[in-house]
């Protein structure tokens, strides 16, 4: 048997394990083996300062939140001329299929994903005739002629449309062209 100079050094305690592998900042320097120091009742109260701070902004939120406060602010102002509002129609058919040619295939193949030997079957999930024997490919290729032909107009888009009891049409749009990037 030993004397009590040679007693065994306790293991840690489950707190001090607990807070020196803890990676909430300071618990790590507060529950250290050994006794009280200065520097750990500093820690303690800076700890728990924070937590205190902290918690009573989460209790004052959630009272807040079950309290359902809202504002309302309604600013009315009587015009004798209200200008045509902005309206946006988007169509997310890029193209009109009935207007797509196999010339417009053959140079756009590979944006469409289409490989050179489905042309016919592309044509023909189109409507169009497949029949490639008479086809010779242009020289070039507008792309902008391309979009104005084949992509929707407003023409046939806008079926009806009144503004402050009055007809209005399609000469009271401007087309504005956004491709998705």
């Amino acid at each position: 048997m030993g004397t009590p100079e040679e007693e065994e050094p306790r293991p840690p305690s489950d707190i001090t394990v607990f807070g020196a592998n803890c990676t909430l900042h300071g618990l790590n320097h507060i529950f250290l083996p050994g006794g009280v120091t200065f520097r750990r009742l500093l820690w303690a109260a800076a700890f728990s300062s924070s937590l205190s701070i902290f918690l009573l902004q989460v209790a004052d939120r959630v009272i807040e939140y079950f309290q359902y406060p809202h504002v309302t602010i309604l600013d009315e102002m009587d015009s004798p001329m209200m200008f045509f509002p902005a309206i946006t129609l988007c169509n997310y058919n890029s193209f009109r299929k009935s207007q797509i040619t196999r010339n417009d295939i053959f140079w756009m193949a590979k944006m469409l994903g289409v490989e050179q030997g489905d042309f016919d079957d592309f044509m023909a999930a189109l409507g169009r005739p497949s029949d490639d024997s008479k086809f010779f490919p242009s020289k070039t290729f507008n792309m902008l002629e391309f979009v104005q032909r084949s992509s929707h107009n407003i023409e046939e888009m806008l079926l009806d449309c009144k503004y402050r009891g009055q007809d209005c049409g399609p000469e009271n749009f401007t087309t504005v062209s956004v491709e998705n990037n």
